[in-house]
């Protein structure tokens, strides 16, 4: 993940304001019913319907036309290092040229921002009173390279920092449709390039592209125990020919929901699957077993095969809540499409304490493998397990508690890749706070003041008890 940004939103849902940095690994903790899931939906709306937001036809704005003027002065420095025997002309983009593109995306968030709602709630009561990307920054520059060869060459954002623009003749710069084209590209490989979609990727029969963020739902056994009832309704909505705008409407789920639904209802790819090691990882430490899709039927089925047991297969409605709830998580894993980023709801549901540490540790393994993680969460030994490995990283005794605790490389999580923010419902809104990380890891108050309570009235009951077993019996004092 090479961008870096920030989320500022008001006036959405329970929201005054909330800012939110994106990073490797964003965590979200906090109350039940403070407005998690509202945030990790929009996140994953911003990714995932950030480049339908670009018009059809070219803008005539001020902040599309200083994009428009960077362009061109940009391929002019290029060409001037061509006329100077360059070989493979190509610029960087100052922090000013990435902040206009960033600025001209920014506008058209604010344009588009209730229709981004809309489509993925599924209801226009939910508005949105300003949405932007603040703060924005790279971590390695982006670069244009021009492609100069004497058959037309395609425009292509797929490197991961760079951008490449044809030039078939010398001084002949883009134009028209060809120019903004180019605009959109820069800009959406700004805003979301190594972690949705491009721009102009392949789109499937369903409509979702290779590199679409992955949304896992909460009650994600539910949804298992009850997919083929569910699927259908989901993808009956492509039978009917909606647009994106009408998914979400059309359905009793919010747009990512559905998508999760419909993704469900693929036959998986395992050839070219990016992240298979990691989900044996988790049947084999998590599991004790492998999922296994079918496709039999007019519809994919699931079932889960314990270690041990032969060739038997279990459908999920005879699993445990273990397996149902990580099925969906291991099978997108080792399938196709490559997600480039993952939104999970409770990762630690239904787990118990040793699982929720093996579930952090899949987590960090994950971010560590280039896939970005935002993740909502109640568990406090999922997060305290996070703390340790953050804290492990760049503890001066890492290889030796690394060797006594049983951890490897992959394990260890970047404390700069990590950010999280606690929802804290405040009267009828929720205030949204950055945590402090320190040597230790992160503080959550939300989860630290029920355990101390808790821990008071412990205490309590035991010198209740000490006192009654100290005070003399009636008649002998």
């Amino acid at each position: 993940m090479h961008q870096r940004w920030t989320l500022h939103v008001e006036q959405f849902a329970r929201f005054q304001q909330a800012d939110i940095e994106l990073r490797p690994l964003t965590l979200f903790v906090g109350e039940n019913n403070s407005g998690k899931s509202y945030m990790a939906t929009l996140l994953w709306g911003l990714l995932a319907l950030g480049r339908t937001i670009f018009p059809t036809a070219t803008p005539t704005t001020k902040a599309y036309k200083t994009c428009q003027s960077r362009l061109m002065g940009l391929m002019g420095a290029a060409v001037q290092k061509l006329h100077q025997g360059s070989r493979q002309p190509e610029v960087v983009l100052s922090t000013q040229d990435q902040q206009c593109f960033i600025d001209w995306f920014n506008e058209l968030l604010q344009q588009n921002r209730n229709k981004l709602a809309a489509r993925l709630f599924g209801d226009d009561a939910i508005t949105i009173g300003r949405l932007s990307l603040d703060n924005y920054h790279r971590h390695k520059a982006l670069r244009i390279k021009l492609e100069t060869s004497s058959t037309p060459a395609r425009m292509s954002a797929r490197a991961e920092h760079s951008v490449r623009l044809p030039l078939l003749e010398e001084g002949n710069l883009l134009k028209g449709p060809d120019q903004y084209r180019a605009v959109c590209m820069i800009t959406w490989k700004l805003v979301a390039g190594d972690i949705s979609v491009p721009l102009f990727g392949p789109r499937s029969a369903t409509r979702r592209s290779d590199g679409e963020p992955l949304f896992l739902p909460a009650s994600r056994t539910g949804f298992m125990l009850a997919y083929r009832s569910l699927v259908g309704d989901a993808f009956s909505l492509f039978d009917a020919g909606l647009g994106d705008d009408e998914e979400a409407s059309a359905s009793e789920f919010t747009l990512p929901v559905v998508r999760f639904l419909q993704a469900l209802a693929e036959p998986g790819k395992k050839q070219g699957a990016r992240y298979t090691a990691l989900a044996q990882w988790l049947e084999h430490e998590l599991l004790k077993g492998q999922v296994e899709q079918t496709t039999a039927g007019p519809l994919p089925s699931y079932h889960y095969l314990p270690e041990g047991a032969g060739s038997r297969r279990l459908p999920m409605y005879l699993t445990s809540s273990l397996v149902a709830e990580l099925t969906p998580i291991v099978h997108f894993l080792k399938h196709k499409p490559g997600y480039r980023s993952i939104v999970i709801e409770e990762p630690e549901a239904h787990l118990h304490p040793k699982a929720q540490r093996l579930m952090a540790r899949a987590v960090v393994r994950l971010v560590n493998a280039g896939l970005p993680v935002i993740a909502t969460t109640h568990g406090d030994t999922l997060f305290q397990q996070l703390n340790n490995l953050a804290a492990l990283h760049a503890h001066p005794q890492r290889a030796t508690l690394m060797q006594r605790l049983g951890y490897v490389d992959d394990e260890l999580l970047a404390p700069e890749h990590v950010v999280a923010y606690q929802f804290r419902r405040e009267a009828a809104a929720t205030r949204v706070v950055p945590l402090e990380q320190t040597e230790l890891g992160i503080a959550v108050p939300t989860f630290n003041e029920p355990l101390a309570v808790l821990l008071d009235e412990v205490m309590l009951l035991q010198e209740a008890e000490d006192d009654e077993q100290e005070a003399p019996a009636d008649g002998n004092a």
